[in-house]
């Protein structure tokens, strides 16, 4: 546990170990909050498919004054230290990933030992899109969305009802604090560690430069610390396949799911509502990923499918939770070819 200037705090987000430090830092600082509209959609409407609608205005806003390109956690040259967070941190800067302001007046975050901040270099992995590691799936900046940034362009407080579903298990524990005057909360009663992450992330597979997720036929995946500009965000303008290539998704089966706790791609019944990269939204068959994954592979001489199967994950993809029947689905999570690649074949 890390003190500076105020008492140093530590969490463990949906009961995950973490061996980085969380910590309260006592500074002040002004947010900008920029309001939505929501949109409406033919055919009813849902919770979910609102909020995911918000995210793509957001986005669209970010994307207008950062030049096209997109929200990331690390800066664009991380790969240039073969992705190493000591060496950087040691030439050329400080990331972090702030929570917001807490009752105490100390504000939350994940820091690095650096620019006078506690903390250390395994908060690396929280900045991170992904860390394509099999002992641990779930952290990375892909999960972040609503830190300091691009929460901004939503609402002001981490705990605010636009990053939490309905119809996610830890909605009503979550609500309690949607109208704190207190950017973040810990711990928060009711929720499992008292912490909760939003119910919605983002594609790591977007997040990351095209190259890392090569197609097989292109040379395949390259690791992260493999090449200068791995980090550096793509532009929205690079997206080839804008209504087919998801921008974020529901994190859960949230609905009609065989048992509590499943990841989105748990089961070949889960249908995430999806936000694309054309600001569309619909319910995502993951059977219908499946399907059309399988067509994409039959037909090519390599191998290649619509999402990667040679990262360290292997051809079982990236899985937060078992599967319920089987299925094996990179869908949203390690698109071949990144925001080049696509995530279906068609949509209805």
């Amino acid at each position: 546990m890390n003190r500076h200037a105020k008492p140093a705090l530590s969490m463990s987000p949906r009961g995950l170990t973490l061996t980085e430090a969380v910590v309260a830092i006592g500074s002040a600082a002004v947010l900008l909050s920029v309001g939505t509209t929501v949109l409406a959609y033919k055919g009813g409407t849902s919770d979910s498919m609102y909020k995911l609608a918000e995210f793509g205005q957001a986005h669209a806003c970010y994307a207008n004054d950062w030049n096209e390109r997109q929200w990331t956690a690390l800066p664009d040259n991380a790969g240039a230290f073969a992705d190493d967070c000591g060496s950087y941190t040691a030439t050329d800067g400080c990331p972090r990933l702030v929570l917001g302001f807490g009752s105490t007046g100390a504000v939350w975050g994940y820091f690095l030992n650096c620019g006078g901040l506690p903390g250390n270099c395994s908060t690396w992995a929280r900045l991170r899109p992904m860390n394509f590691s099999v002992a641990d799936r779930t952290t990375g900046a892909f999960r972040q969305s609503n830190v300091w940034g691009f929460r901004e362009y939503v609402s002001k407080n981490y705990y605010s009802n636009e990053w939490f579903s309905a119809d996610d298990p830890v909605y009503a524990a979550a609500a309690a604090q949607f109208n704190s005057p207190y950017e973040f909360a810990s711990p928060v009663a009711g929720l499992p560690g008292g912490f909760a992450q939003s119910s919605f992330c983002l594609s790591p597979a977007a997040m990351l430069n095209p190259g890392v997720l090569r197609a097989k036929a292109e040379g395949g995946f390259q690791a992260p610390n493999a090449f200068i500009d791995s980090y550096r965000s793509p532009t929205v303008t690079q997206c080839m396949h804008p209504a087919l290539k998801s921008r974020m998704t529901e994190y859960g089966w949230f609905r009609d799911a065989p048992s509590d706790g499943l990841a989105f791609n748990a089961g070949r019944e889960s249908a995430p509502f999806t936000l694309f990269f054309d600001g569309s939204v619909q319910a995502t068959s993951m059977a219908q990923a499946e399907l059309d994954d399988a067509m994409v592979r039959a037909g090519n001489k390599f191998g290649d499918g619509l999402w990667s199967d040679d990262t360290p994950y292997g051809m079982d993809a990236w899985q937060d939770t078992k599967s319920v029947d089987g299925l094996r689905s990179g869908f949203h999570m390690l698109t071949t070819g990144g925001i080049l690649g696509r995530d279906l074949l068609t949509r209805e």
